[in-house]
């Protein structure tokens, strides 16, 4: 063997050990590229179903806050409207008009009205205890004093009507009494466990923000 041959031969395997160090070189940065490219993948994906789930809970909370928070609304106005209709109107035509026929339509109004007050106040409590499973420790405390201090004005209210009720035929004696009377029970409602309602109600709004991130 000649020497052009046996330099041919050494730069053929020169050739041929770079070529194939190139190639498992460029192998390997493919596969790990691809292991790479496969991770991030799963990566944006599982990032991905992450947030998306996030997303998902966030609506679904901020729909059953606005849901919840609506509900304490229209119930606080019916049971307004329905006092108005039921049992003011009433005291009304008594005092305009003490008849006995008024006063006995005045009295079946009222108690229906006080069956009412109270089937509506169990219905909205058990409708309340679904906002439990969204939920935090200090929205369920405020919701807990909210509960709390709307059944003790239901009570009053309650009571109310059938010590009215009770005393119906002295009103078609004395109706400017019973103006009196019906004055006195809304001021002090007014300013008390009403006036505690409403803040409550206002402060729960806020938790609501604050849990949902918003400012």
């Amino acid at each position: 063997m000649d020497l052009a041959t046996v330099t041919a031969s050494g730069l053929l395997a020169v050739l041929i050990n770079v070529i194939g160090a190139f190639w498992l070189k460029e192998r390997l940065r493919q596969s790990i590229k691809h292991e790479y490219d496969q991770d991030l993948a799963k990566l944006k994906s599982e990032l991905d179903f992450e947030l998306d789930k996030k997303k998902r809970l966030y609506e679904g909370k901020l729909a059953q806050y606005k849901k919840y928070f609506a509900l304490m609304d229209s119930y606080s106005l019916d049971q307004r409207r329905a006092l108005a209709e039921g049992f003011q109107e009433g005291i009304f035509k008594i005092i305009e008009n003490p008849s006995t026929e008024n006063t006995i339509e005045y009295i079946k109004k009222t108690l229906s009205l006080q069956n009412d007050i109270s089937d509506k106040f169990l219905m909205f409590k058990n409708e309340m205890n679904g906002l439990r499973l969204e939920a935090g420790e200090p929205l369920l405390e405020l919701i807990e004093r909210y509960v709390s201090s709307l059944e003790k004005v239901q009570e009053r209210t309650v009571s109310f009507l059938g010590w009215m009720n009770e005393n119906a035929t002295t009103f078609l004696a004395q109706p400017e009494a019973a103006q009196q009377k019906v004055q006195e029970f809304m001021q002090g409602e007014a300013s008390g466990e009403a006036k505690e309602l409403m803040e409550l109600q206002e402060k729960i709004f806020r938790e609501m923000r604050r849990e949902l991130g918003i400012v």
